[in-house]
């Protein structure tokens, strides 16, 4: 039999992302709609009317119509319920503050979803699920728009209620809580700054919520109760005082940066350089060839490159090939050193130093004292690595490079030659 599911707010963003979701996996849908027919409309059309059944209009920023709903779907045995309704206001900020908003925000957000849950509560089959949502606006205090906040939160402790309640017949209440999703109801904040907190550096897309959601809804969750699942990229994991403080001492940089670098140094300067090989490395680009003859041309001024080049078997053959690679092997003449090296031997000799290498790094060491070390990470084409002035780093990172450099001196750590 076709499993039957309650969407409310089914026409737009994130609603209708479920709705869709759940069409394409067989479900029969009731969505709610208010003002969107039209769009709710397209979905009736698409997936015909026996398996997207609109309902509505319904305002559910008024109890009397949350209540009509109820009484309209009452009868309808659902495998399960998605109440995503929502809306959102800035006239109950604490200085434009009307209750009369603060209620409606409420009304939608909360009481639409303690009213519906609770009495079509006979009509969710055992064994089903209903799925809240709140937002990761509810972990934080808001400085406007307090019943957004404020509702959210409220869904999130309706949710445990739920949940404890309704386990006696196998029913699963879970709530998730998204961050700046990809919507009409987005804000210039969300789509354009919070990718600069967010540590994945984008917005989400509705489906990625509405996948979510239908993990939460079918047996690969079956054990899943009572939870919060946020769904914002790591966005509430991160602290905005402690990210400015580490890029106080760090700062992210581009392929300009590292050829001006390379390109300042001068005799009785020195350079500690360890590379990963990874696949952006030792390409024909325009960036990394200006990289690689920097390199050759602060050996020719005199300046002391140590660099390393670490590589997997299967990247070996290649790695030997590269012309690149030989253009700076060929003109890397003593005191400057440049070898390939076996990844497995750093792993068997250099074990504790292997933990601390990364995607690779390299150390300048100015004769005026000066020291700087630059990280690869390669997080996008601009974003090549970062740079850190911290000593405690430096020296640690200085120490790895050091221990196998020795190892390859002693011969335990073998250079590969063609």
């Amino acid at each position: 039999m076709k499993k039957t599911i309650l969407v409310t707010g089914a026409s737009r963003g994130i609603g209708r992302a479920i709705a869709e979701k759940f069409l394409e996996e067989g479900y029969v849908v009731y969505g709610t709609y208010f003002s969107s027919e039209d769009k709710i409309n397209e979905l009736v059309k698409e997936y015909g009317p026996e398996k997207m059944k609109k309902v509505g209009p319904f305002d559910l920023t008024k109890i009397d119509e949350i209540n009509a709903l109820v009484d309209e779907l009452a009868g309808i045995e659902f495998d399960t319920l998605v109440l995503n309704a929502g809306t959102f206001s800035e006239n109950d900020d604490f200085i434009n503050f009307d209750l009369n908003e603060f209620n409606s925000v409420m009304n939608c957000n909360f009481y639409s979803q303690l009213i519906i849950s609770t009495r079509l509560q006979s009509y969710v089959k055992n064994g089903g699920n209903i799925v809240l949502m709140s937002s990761n606006d509810a972990y934080s205090g808001a400085y406007g728009s307090m019943s957004y906040s404020i509702s959210k939160s409220a869904t999130v402790s309706l949710m445990k209620c739920l949940s404890v309640n309704y386990g006696r017949r196998h029913i699963r209440v879970n709530s998730i809580a998204p961050g700046a999703i990809n919507t009409d109801m987005n804000t210039p904040e969300q789509e354009f700054e919070s990718p600069l907190w967010t540590p994945i550096e984008r917005i989400a897309q509705p489906y990625e919520v509405a996948n979510v959601v239908y993990f939460l809804s079918n047996s690969e969750s079956s054990f899943i109760n009572g939870e919060n699942i946020t769904i914002d990229g790591g966005y509430s994991n991160v602290s905005v005082l402690l990210k400015k403080e580490i890029e106080s001492t760090r700062k992210v940089t581009g392929y300009d940066w590292l050829n001006e670098k390379m390109a300042s140094l001068k005799k009785g300067d020195k350079i500690y350089c360890f590379d990963t090989t990874p696949d952006y490395g030792w390409i024909h680009n325009e960036d990394e060839e200006k990289y690689v003859q920097e390199h050759v041309n602060a050996v020719q001024r005199g300046v002391e490159c140590y660099r390393i080049i670490m590589t997997s078997a299967n990247k070996k053959e290649e790695l030997l090939k590269n012309d690149l690679i030989q253009y700076t092997l060929k003109n890397s003449v003593e005191p400057s050193f440049v070898g390939i090296i076996d990844e497995e031997e750093v792993k068997k000799y250099n074990k504790k130093d292997y933990a601390k290498i990364g995607k690779g790094f390299i150390i300048f060491e100015l004769v005026d004292g000066t020291k700087e070390l630059f990280i690869d990470s390669f997080s996008d084409n601009e974003n090549v690595g970062f740079v850190i002035d911290n000593d405690i780093m430096i020296n640690s990172l200085k120490e790895v490079f050091d221990n196998i450099y020795s190892n390859i001196k002693n011969n335990k750590i073998s250079i590969i030659k063609e």
